[in-house]
């Protein structure tokens, strides 16, 4: 289906085409607008309309993809549509630095769990993904990465830092950038990524969900639905028992957007969640108790996926989610670029802009 960025190029359906917006910045749609096969391109000359409406759109647009507490709570990082990294007090929440990411949408961010450093990615083939070296104040760059789209994690040592490709690859880094290893994930492509909390196993989705050794080795590859639909999101509970999953929903239509729980079998232990909004980020609190995600509202989950707490639903929606370490905070970041803190039982502490 999202064929736009294969190493198997071929001529793009219509539908094929829409739903790749959802997964490339705006430069990397233009490049491929060729690809629409010609008999579609012409029959279905509403789809030019709505690329204008969208990159002009995106020359307007706020939203921040992304946000990261250093693991010690004093950095707090910011990113999104912007082209530019952001750090601020974990505290007080003044700005600190401001970094370029050359233009690019920032679409993830991940702290090393004991060094002071920064992973990053962008959806491009030029700035790509970099590790930020804090103590250095310079860029580390990623050995043979061609390009990256908007999944990266470092494992629970710190040790190995995996990266999505635009072609569905995974490519896994030590923490200074040399290259370990490369290897296929979904044919389609790799949306979301989180490594087990205690082994070198990495959970993988996009259109399957997939579990890998660190080498690439595959543990397992299997469907989530009947129906094929697009995984946005994973994130693996604290006790690394099993992992959740948050999706855009079904590829035909849209509809069906969920929050499923997966053991480490494969097999489905949680259905909830069903929302008309997509869930692009969601995060375990740190103690396991709570599964916070963010859509069209702030909600809070247990671990059986029962809704326990949500916040008024807005249509600036919250994209951008992450607990501080004591898990007595949640922080939020919007479409519009709010940034908003939240207390564990969603109560609005504070907001300021980007």
């Amino acid at each position: 289906m999202y064929l736009l960025f294969t190493t198997r190029r071929r001529k793009a359906t219509p539908r094929e085409f829409l739903v790749s917006t959802l997964y490339h910045s705006p430069q990397e749609v233009i490049q491929n607008i060729t690809l629409l096969d010609k008999d579609s391109y012409m029959k279905y000359t509403f789809i030019l309309i709505l690329i204008t409406s969208f990159f002009n759109s995106f020359a307007q647009d706020k939203t921040l993809w992304t946000a990261a507490w250093s693991p010690n709570d004093e950095v707090l990082a910011i990113g999104g549509s912007q082209g530019v990294l952001k750090l601020f007090d974990g505290h007080t929440f003044e700005l600190l630095n401001t970094y370029s990411t050359g233009g690019e949408t920032l679409s993830r961010l991940k702290w090393h769990p004991t060094e002071n450093k920064l992973a990053v990615i962008t959806q491009s083939a030029s700035f790509k993904a970099k590790i930020l070296d804090m103590d250095l104040d310079q860029w580390i760059e990623l050995e043979k990465l061609e390009n990256s789209f908007r999944a990266l994690d470092w494992n629970h040592s710190g040790e190995f830092l995996a990266v999505s490709g635009f072609d569905g690859e995974i490519s896994i880094f030590d923490s200074s950038g040399m290259n370990v290893s490369r290897f296929m994930a979904d044919e389609k492509s790799v949306t979301g990524l989180d490594w087990h909390p205690t082994q070198n196993i990495l959970a993988a989705v996009g259109s399957t969900i997939g579990m890998f050794t660190h080498s690439g080795e595959t543990i397992r590859i299997y469907d989530p639905r009947d129906v094929e639909v697009v995984l946005l999101c994973v994130e693996w509970h604290p006790s690394g028992e099993f992992f959740a999953t948050g999706d855009y929903g079904e590829s035909s239509n849209a509809k069906n957007k969920l929050i499923q729980y997966w053991n480490k079998k494969g097999e489905k232990v949680v259905e909830t969640g069903k929302s008309q909004v997509e869930y692009r980020n969601i995060r375990w609190s740190p103690d396991g108790e709570w599964l916070a995600s963010a859509n069209d509202a702030l909600r809070i989950w247990d671990h059986e996926g029962k809704l326990v707490k949500e916040s008024k639903a807005s249509n600036d929606y919250l994209w951008g989610i992450n607990w501080n370490s004591e898990g007595s905070r949640i922080i939020t970041t919007s479409s519009e670029g709010v940034i908003s803190l939240w207390d564990k039982d969603v109560n609005l502490i504070h907001q300021f802009e980007f």
